[in-house]
């Protein structure tokens, strides 16, 4: 599915002039990720975050010529194809981490952040550490935190970092529940980590995703009231007692 700047602005609040950055973006040559693709920003969860994110750092106080910078995003698509390589099974997590702290250093800005984001993703699961910013409690609802490595290189002391953490989370928490619930009954037979079956099929696990959920439209609600509105109607739109009753074993 074909997405204009239009549809980024008028479905996720994306600033117009970063939503045609992304669509009129080529595609990296040679990147796994964008294997078998004809355009850069399909309608996949997959890849729109990456405009919406990007907006999502503007609104935090990024400065949007930097976010356009080859740089950057060019750092982006490189994490972006170890997470391929990783998701085809040629690398495991701890090299995945390592490819992309390798491929971070020459441009961290935010040398605090980078430390922090390696102490967190080297951990065999990338979990919450105690006290930190970093992570939710499900394992696959962090499994995209590598993709934070970027924002270690965003300069200038105008962008709230805290902030643009709590929006990602917000934002990737969304997409990779609605994922895990799509993914559910397929990951129930082949052991995959999943959020939902994690949380357990009974009233407390139901209670724990609905919680990040809410949480999610609490804090997208300070940055981005359109997108906290989309994903306020998505969860009005699934019955989670239904689904679980529907394929409990």
């Amino acid at each position: 599915m074909f997405l204009t700047k239009h549809d980024l602005k008028l479905s996720y609040g994306v600033d117009l002039e970063i939503g045609a950055f992304y669509v009129d973006r080529r595609l990296p040559a040679d990147n796994l990720y964008w294997k078998d693709r004809t355009i850069y920003i399909p309608g996949a969860s997959g890849y729109v975050f990456m405009p919406i994110f990007s907006d999502l750092l503007f609104r935090t106080g990024a400065n949007k010529q930097q976010l356009f910078s080859e740089e950057l995003v060019g750092l982006q698509e490189k994490i972006l194809h170890s997470a391929a390589r990783l998701e085809h099974e040629l690398i495991d997590w701890s090299a995945h981490v390592q490819e992309c702290i390798k491929l971070t250093v020459p441009f961290v800005q935010r040398s605090d952040l980078f430390d922090e984001l390696g102490e967190y993703l080297l951990q065999a699961k990338p979990l919450a550490l105690e006290g930190g910013r970093l992570g939710r409690e499900f394992p696959s609802l962090n499994r995209a935190d590598t993709y934070l490595f970027s924002l270690a290189c965003v300069e200038g002391d105008t962008l709230n970092e805290d902030e643009a953490i709590a929006s990602w989370y917000a934002l990737i928490t969304h997409f990779l529940l609605m994922d895990d619930l799509a993914d559910i009954r397929e990951d129930l037979q082949s052991g995959a980590e999943n959020a939902v079956i994690q949380a357990g099929f009974h009233e407390e696990g139901i209670r724990k995703i609905e919680q990040l959920v809410d949480r999610s439209i609490v804090d997208m609600q300070r940055v981005n009231p359109i997108m906290a509105n989309r994903i306020e109607h998505k969860k009005g739109l699934i019955d989670l007692q239904q689904l679980i009753a529907s394929i409990r074993p």
